[in-house]
C-alpha cells in the first residue's frame, strides 16, 4: 500500500471518531480469542495483507508479534494505549506461540465489533457470523450541531452520573477483566438493565449518588450475518430510570433515535472544548454486545473489549460462542485498579444471572448489538 493511502486511511478513521471522540483516549477496540488450534503466523501475515490491500481503509499492513501467553496481560495493555500515529498500521495482532490465542485490535474509526469479527474470520481463515440484527434505516432525529449543543449543556450544568472510581494506581492505560460463563441468551435491553443496576449497587456501596444513569449503547447499522470488515454503527444514550428492568430499557430503546454521525472536520476550538470537559461528557458506561457468533470449529470463546471514554472511563462487553458467554470490563487505569475491575465483572455476571429470572428477560430486544 502506498505512503498516502496509509496517510488517508488514518485521516478517515480519525474523521469516524469525530468530535465526540475522547481526544485522551486511544479508540482502540479488541478482541481475544481463544481457538481450537494453532495458527500459522505467516499465513495469518499473508491473509491480512490481502485484507489491507481489499480494504484500503484499514490502512498500512499489520506486523504479526509472535507472543507467549503469560505476555497476554501486557500485550492487551499495550495494544489498547498506544496510540494509532498517522500512517501507521490501524490493525494490531498478536498471536501465542505456546497456546492457541490471537490477539486483534483496531481503531474504532476503522472498525467497529462486527467489522473486527470479519477481521478475525480473515486472521483464522474461518467465515465469522453474529446474530446480531442491525438497525436498518433508523436514524437521528436532529443535526449534530443540535445535538453537540445538548450534550454541551448537559455536561455543564447537569452531566451523567459517574461510576464512583475505586483505589487505583498512578498509571496510564485501561484495566481489563473478563469472565468466562455458561451460554446466556442476553440481548440489548437485558444487558443494559444488567449494566446500569451494577453501577448503581456499585455507587451506593462506595457513598456516591445513583442517579442520572446514562448509557451508551453501541449498534450495527448492518445484520452481522456476514460481516465485513467496515465501520458502519451507531449509539444510542439512553437516560435510565432507578433500577430499569429489561422491558424498561426495551421500550426506551424503541422509542429513542441513534445520535447523529460525526462531521467531516471539527475546529480547534471544538477539539479543545471536548478536551476540557472529557471528564463531563459521555455517558455513565458504555455497552456492546457481539451477540452470539458463528465461527464453525475454529474459535472457542471470545473476550470483546469496546473503548472506555466518556464519564467513567468504563465498558461493559459480551461475546457468546458455542455455550460459552465471555463478560468483559474495561476501565481507566487511573480510576480502577485491577480489584475493582475484577469486582465489577463479577457483579455484572451475578446481576446477568439475576436478570434471567425477571420476568420479560432474555429476549433479544430492539436493537441489534455493536
Amino acid at each position: 500500500m502506498r505512503a498516502q493511502d496509509c496517510l488517508h486511511a488514518s485521516d478517515r478513521a480519525q474523521t469516524v471518531v469525530g468530535l465526540y471522540g475522547d481526544p485522551t483516549v486511544s479508540w482502540s477496540i479488541i478482541l481475544e480469542a481463544r481457538l481450537l488450534s494453532s495458527l500459522d503466523p505467516l499465513s495469518v501475515r499473508e491473509r491480512l495483507r490481502a485484507a489491507t490491500e481489499a480494504y484500503p481503509h484499514l490502512g498500512a499492513q499489520p506486523r504479526i508479534e509472535p507472543i507467549v501467553a503469560a505476555d497476554l496481560p501486557v500485550v492487551r495493555e499495550r495494544f489498547a494505549a498506544a496510540p494509532y500515529l498517522r500512517g501507521e498500521p490501524l490493525l494490531r495482532v498478536a498471536i501465542c506461540a505456546d497456546e492457541p490465542v490471537i490477539v486483534v485490535a483496531a481503531h474504532h474509526g476503522a472498525l467497529d465489533g462486527l467489522g473486527l469479527l470479519a477481521v478475525l474470520g480473515i486472521a483464522v481463515d474461518v467465515p465469522i457470523s453474529s446474530g446480531a440484527k442491525g438497525i436498518g434505516a433508523r436514524t437521528a432525529d436532529r443535526s449534530f450541531v443540535a445535538s453537540a449543543v445538548r450534550r454541551l449543556g448537559e455536561a455543564v450544568f447537569a452531566p451523567p452520573a459517574r461510576i464512583a472510581p475505586a483505589p487505583a494506581t498512578d498509571r496510564v492505560g485501561d484495566v481489563f477483566a473478563a469472565r468466562h460463563e455458561t451460554r446466556t441468551r442476553l440481548g440489548a435491553a437485558a444487558f443494559v438493565a444488567a449494566a446500569t443496576r451494577v453501577s448503581e449497587r456499585w455507587n451506593t456501596v462506595h457513598g456516591r449518588k445513583a442517579t442520572r444513569m446514562v448509557a451508551a449503547v453501541g449498534a450495527s447499522c448492518r445484520s452481522g450475518a456476514a460481516p465485513l470488515p467496515e465501520h458502519d454503527s451507531a449509539f444510542f444514550r439512553l437516560r435510565l430510570k432507578r433500577d430499569p428492568s429489561a422491558d424498561d430499557v426495551r421500550a426506551l430503546l424503541a422509542e429513542t433515535n441513534p445520535e447523529p454521525d460525526f462531521p467531516a472536520r471539527s475546529s480547534k476550538i471544538a477539539r479543545l472544548v471536548t478536551r476540557a470537559l472529557a471528564g463531563r461528557l459521555g455517558s455513565t458506561f458504555l455497552v456492546s454486545n457481539l451477540g452470539v457468533v458463528s465461527a464453525g470449529d475454529a474459535v472457542r470463546s471470545i473476550a470483546f473489549y469496546p473503548a472506555a471514554s466518556g464519564r467513567s472511563g468504563v465498558a461493559f462487553g459480551v461475546v457468546t460462542v458455542g455455550e460459552t458467554s465471555t463478560f468483559t470490563i474495561r476501565a481507566r487505569r487511573k480510576d480502577f485498579g485491577t480489584a475493582a475491575a475484577a469486582e465489577l465483572v463479577d457483579e455484572l455476571v451475578n446481576t446477568v444471572r439475576g436478570e434471567d429470572s425477571r420476568p420479560g428477560s432474555g429476549q433479544p430486544g430492539d436493537v441489534a448489538h455493536q
